[in-house]
């Protein structure tokens, strides 16, 4: 409730942070995604008043600007689909104080795309870490890009055994 747009935050320096990585094309819509990045600022307390529902994290439109004069540019029309069967917008829409119970610290899952409800399956990579969705090195993305460089290190060796 003190930094309501803290999530929001994160995600525009988690993109940020991927776009400058160079290795994936972020895309607005869910269901040509190949990996559903999910993150959430930590508050330092394992249950956190928050503030939901409404537009607080509904963006139909992206103007992001990047380094050396990029600009990243994105629009949706419509409603997105939803990433859970229980992420549903409620039948009130109006902005209202919840609670919500998880990690403390700062936290970056990555999903599989192309799939219906793809958050309602296990994550297939994740990060949690005190302040790791902060810039200017957004530890959470080097932590998965080193993550990513060591699963394909690993199947290289691998397939070098099978074929020698």
């Amino acid at each position: 409730m003190t930094n309501p747009g803290a999530n929001s935050k994160a995600r525009e320096d988690v993109e940020r942070a991927i776009s400058k990585w160079g290795r994936f094309k972020l895309v607005m819509d869910s269901q040509t995604a190949d990996l559903i990045i999910a993150v959430r600022k930590g508050t330092g307390h394992p249950v956190t008043p928050t503030i939901g529902g409404g537009r607080v994290d509904d963006r139909p439109i992206v103007l992001q600007p990047g380094e050396g004069g990029d600009i990243r540019i994105g629009g949706q029309q419509g409603r997105p689909p939803d990433l859970s069967q229980t992420g549903g917008q409620p039948q009130d829409t109006q902005p209202r104080v919840h609670t919500e119970v998880g990690p403390s610290e700062d936290m970056l899952a990555v999903y599989r795309g192309r799939i219906e409800y793809p958050l309602d399956s296990p994550a297939v990579w994740r990060y949690m870490g005190k302040d790791s969705l902060s810039p200017p090195h957004v530890r959470g993305v080097d932590e998965f890009r080193k993550a990513l460089i060591e699963a394909e290190k690993s199947q290289s060796q691998k397939q070098q055994k099978k074929n020698p």
